[in-house]
């Protein structure tokens, strides 16, 4: 895609984030009130609390398999190239890293200095008379319409909400030729999540198989399929300021997530009587723990693509007919969309991935 007109770019998310980095000259427009989506940093100040509710840590490596060859990628390279600087601390093993700020430091410093507008929420797009497109915006800060224009378009939202915008669109040809092919990897699975806090209990971690002093510390349980599906100890990767308090966050299971969606917390991210009880009777269960002092909500809509175009895991696979096929129609149509169900969702592959596209002058 090439252009003199700086292209826009809707969604600032960590793909949204990465293209920044890269390629400073992009207009980044998200409706959110602060970039982050699913790498976000939550804190309760007065507690001293910090946590992850999406995205809790990062593989320092990844490949793409391209033209039959395998290319290797470093995140931390890709960053010293870029004058990025982001600290970290290793968990479980050399290739694995958090944050010491919380993942969302991770889009802070792509970010940089680089303005984004922010509460903007993009309400349809219109080809124009010169070939590009015609964005319209509302501005939740100004309540108003903004209209932006450019001869590319760069979508990193969710493919749901891409498909929203672009029904609710003038009809377009080209815009046609997205729906179709999109509709093929519109399937995305929710997530629930919930943190608790105690501030005067902490579990005996060791007991459970866990070591939060080793040199790569391990607090986290992975139990894929079940209800509890992860749980990670945050007091470890961020001390709280009382020595004797803990916090555990939980994201739940497809399946769970699925069936308790609708009903899982209050307007203030609290959970109904029903949960309360759900919730503390399984920590009793799991972890001997006394009720909570506090049990805070959250869910993703959109948690994760089920079936990404360049895979779910290892390297990006980049030798297919269906990648042809997206370079293509970026091609042919000014718009190009991005995101978690191209490359996964794994910050390596869509950092990593963002890096080979723009080094190959796909992007």
């Amino acid at each position: 895609m090439k252009s003199s007109e700086p292209p826009i770019v809707v969604g600032s998310g960590i793909t949204g984030a990465s293209i920044m980095m890269m390629k400073p000259e992009v207009r980044l427009f998200d409706k959110a009130r602060y970039p982050g989506g699913r790498v976000t940093t939550k804190e309760f100040q007065d507690m001293g609390i910090r946590f992850d509710i999406g995205a809790t840590m990062f593989r320092d490596q990844m490949e793409v398999n391209w033209l039959g060859k395998t290319s290797s990628y470093n995140l931390f390279e890709i960053w010293n190239s870029n004058h990025v600087s982001v600290e970290t601390k290793p968990i479980y093993d050399i290739h694995h890293h958090y944050p010491v700020y919380g993942m969302e430091s991770i889009v802070k410093g792509m970010l940089r200095d680089h303005p984004t507008s922010q509460s903007m929420t993009l309400k349809s797009i219109i080809q124009n008379k010169e070939d590009g497109w015609n964005c319209d915006f509302y501005s939740n800060t100004n309540q108003r319409m903004e209209q932006v224009s450019s001869k590319e378009v760069i979508f990193t939202l969710p493919i749901p909400q891409i498909l929203e915008i672009f029904k609710h669109s003038e009809s377009n040809v080209y815009l046609e030729k997205w729906i179709q092919f999109l509709e093929t990897y519109n399937d995305y699975r929710k997530t629930l999540v919930s943190l608790f806090h105690w501030k005067n209990w902490r579990p005996d971690l060791e007991t459970f198989g866990l070591n939060q002093s080793a040199k790569y510390p391990v607090n986290t349980v992975l139990e894929r399929g079940e209800d509890w599906e992860y749980q990670s100890w945050e007091f470890i990767k961020y001390p709280i300021q009382n020595d004797h308090g803990s916090t555990l966050l939980v994201q739940f299971s497809a399946m769970f997530s699925e069936s308790h969606f609708d009903y899982w917390m209050d307007a203030d991210k609290k959970p109904t009587p029903f949960y309360e009880e759900m919730l503390t009777s399984t920590l009793k269960e799991k972890w001997q723990a006394p009720n909570p002092d506090g049990i805070w909500n959250h869910r993703w809509k959109y948690a994760q693509a089920q079936m990404p175009l360049l895979g779910r895991e290892g390297a990006l696979q980049l030798d297919s007919e269906e990648f042809l096929e997206w370079k293509s129609l970026c091609k042919e149509t000014g718009i190009m969309v991005l995101g978690d169900w191209l490359f996964g969702s794994k910050i390596e592959r869509i950092i990593g991935g963002v890096y080979f596209l723009i080094h190959n002058g796909i992007l």
